[in-house]
């Protein structure tokens, strides 16, 4: 319909989460991204202050937090490894 603007529907291409990558791979990112939610658990246990941890919907924001920024970090990580890896694809 506007073909002439350069625009075409595309195929949806759809692949397995982490289909394409080697397993050793996916454990490290998977090993890191633990170690990112417990540092950013520390972190924010840290910054916030003692007096507040003892309400309890102030006491699991740290964890719930933490626990968001990993599985932002293996949705991040896992496009980049797979762009990389069509890339590499293309070339060769």
């Amino acid at each position: 319909m506007l073909s002439w603007l350069g625009i075409h529907k595309a195929e949806k291409q759809r692949h397995q989460f982490f289909g394409n990558i080697e397993k050793r791979t996916i454990t490290l990112v998977l090993l890191t991204s633990v170690l990112v939610s417990y540092g950013i658990k520390l972190l924010f246990t840290y910054v916030i202050p003692f007096a507040y941890l003892k309400d309890p919907i102030v006491a699991v924001l740290p964890g719930i937090i933490g626990v968001l920024v990993a599985v932002i970090y293996v949705l991040v990580l896992e496009r980049r490894l797979q762009e990389k890896h069509d890339e590499n694809m293309k070339q060769g």
